[in-house]
């Protein structure tokens, strides 16, 4: 059992990106102790339904209920929690400057910014010498070297055949250096008399304190190194220069972070053109706000409407819930362009929404749909905490009405929150 589910999880979602609410202060995780204590203080005795299908059935929801938490949260404002424009970067020169919003909704997230490229940060390439490639400039026999980078160093061993040639060698100690996975891209270039040579480059740029390269190579056997050249640094690594609303900085790199409101990538020289970045909160903005509310709602209906979620008794009772909150806001989401369609998921008019927003309808319409945000958060909340109550569970014993009493031990089976049932 726990390695099926372990391995379903992992297969699923392990290569899912942490977001920023996986996060938790002490407070929050005593919170989520307190309702996961809760809510088993008050649920009745089971026999679990501990079968493959049903362990699967139970993560995809937990997850895609996260999943949906993590929505709402993300179109909430952070300080007051109503509903609030998706926020998005926009750069007025793009082709040197980009910008992804990372912040929250706060309405004080909303820095303009003027930057200025004077230099990128670039890589190291070190290109050895041009030989003729079907010559032998190395006799047979067993050769090394050393690779410094990171302020590690690796050896790398090979030997050489009577039948090897120049390019031969060259094409070995690139796919060396590549198969290494030490942050290196190596390659054999030819110039225009049809000599060839290795070109190794860094995939890291910038320089740290007075060390002038990323890497460098070295050899017991100077033969080798000067014979192909292989420490000959054609391009030296260097630091972006930048300014940011007139101050001068410096980075290793070209991604840059800025007070985790925005991640923003350094693409060109700006010259006389700085890049100006803002937030764009127009029409389209207003789209995707509602595009990514609708989108995430749609994700987590998807679960139990396929053939193989049927199975499960609490399936039903799940949409039933989920119907109930689109039928009380039935009449906000057909007034502003969306549609409850009849397998439960809620479509988009975009121009229907466009129109509200030019009519400056958007500020009521948001208002209202705040109060189905907060509905569909509850509910994802609650089957986060709890998605096994909706898998064939059959009721052993209740709960003592009058004296509830917590049982610590027995919180896997109901939550899927501790380790030794749920991955």
């Amino acid at each position: 059992m726990i390695s099926g589910a372990y391995n379903y999880y992992l297969s699923q979602y392990g290569n899912r990106v942490n977001a920023k609410y996986d996060t938790h202060t002490k407070s929050q995780l005593k919170n989520s102790y307190s309702k996961v204590v809760k809510t088993n203080s008050q649920t009745p005795v089971y026999k679990v339904d501990i079968s493959n299908a049903a362990q699967k059935y139970a993560i995809d929801l937990k997850e895609h209920a996260r999943a949906l938490t993590y929505v709402t949260r993300d179109l909430s404002d952070e300080s007051s929690g109503q509903m609030a424009y998706k926020k998005s970067a926009q750069s007025s020169n793009p082709d040197a400057v980009s910008a992804v919003y990372t912040g929250g909704n706060s309405a004080s997230d909303s820095n303009q910014l003027e930057i200025a490229v004077k230099q990128l940060a670039s890589s190291q390439v070190n290109t050895g010498n041009f030989l003729q490639p079907n010559e032998k400039s190395l006799k047979k026999g067993f050769y090394k070297f050393d690779l410094d980078i990171n302020n590690l160093t690796y050896e790398f061993e090979f030997s050489i055949s009577d039948k090897e040639t120049n390019v031969d060698i060259q094409n070995k100690i690139a796919r060396l250096m590549n198969r290494s996975n030490i942050g290196l891209n190596a390659s054999v270039v030819t110039n225009e008399l049809g000599n060839t040579a290795l070109s190794v480059k860094s995939e890291a740029t910038g320089v740290t304190g007075i060390r002038p390269v990323i890497f460098s190579i070295e050899s017991e056997n100077d033969e080798l190194v000067e014979t192909f050249g292989l420490n000959n640094v054609s391009e030296y690594p260097a630091n972006a220069i930048f300014s940011i609303n007139g101050n001068e900085k410096y980075s290793h790199s070209n991604d840059l972070n800025y007070n985790n409101l925005y991640s923003i990538k350094l693409n060109n020289i700006t010259g006389d053109n700085p890049a100006i970045i803002s937030l764009n909160t127009n029409d389209e903005s207003i789209v995707d706000t509602v595009d990514e509310l609708l989108s995430g709602y749609n994700t987590m209906i998807s679960v139990f409407s396929t053939d193989n979620s049927m199975k499960f008794s609490g399936n039903e009772r799940l949409k039933r819930e989920f119907s109930r909150i689109t039928n009380a806001y039935r009449t906000t989401l057909n007034n502003n362009g969306m549609h409850v369609e009849q397998d439960g998921s809620i479509s988009m008019n975009k121009s229907e929404v466009l129109n509200v927003a030019h009519n400056g309808l958007m500020s009521n319409v948001f208002s209202e749909l705040n109060e189905f945000k907060k509905s569909i958060q509850r509910k994802a909340d609650s089957i986060a905490m709890n998605p096994m109550d909706y898998v064939n569970n059959k009721i052993v014993a209740y709960k003592n009405p009058h004296r509830t009493m917590t049982d610590p031990y027995n919180l896997s089976a109901y939550t899927g929150m501790m380790f030794n049932d749920y991955a």
